[in-house]
């Protein structure tokens, strides 16, 4: 589901980031998805992106920074 790490630059440094991307949830269910995944990856998010697929369902690709993985 998730793509590889890519790397960044940012602060002085390059930070990795990861993606994931949710199973298809239908558009009440998004505020209760969006919020499981904060509370799994806290403050190293970093983007949110929430795209239509068929219906009234939709696809959240969460991007993470990967941590620990700092790159210099």
């Amino acid at each position: 589901m998730g793509a590889g790490p890519a790397t960044r630059a940012f602060g002085g440094g390059l930070m990795a980031f990861g993606s994931h991307t949710t199973e298809p949830v239908p558009l009440y269910l998004i505020p209760q998805t969006v919020a499981e995944e904060v509370r799994k990856y806290g403050d190293s998010i970093a983007e949110v992106r929430v795209r239509r697929t068929s219906g009234h369902c939709y696809l959240i690709n969460i991007k993470h920074e990967v941590r620990g993985e700092r790159h210099e």
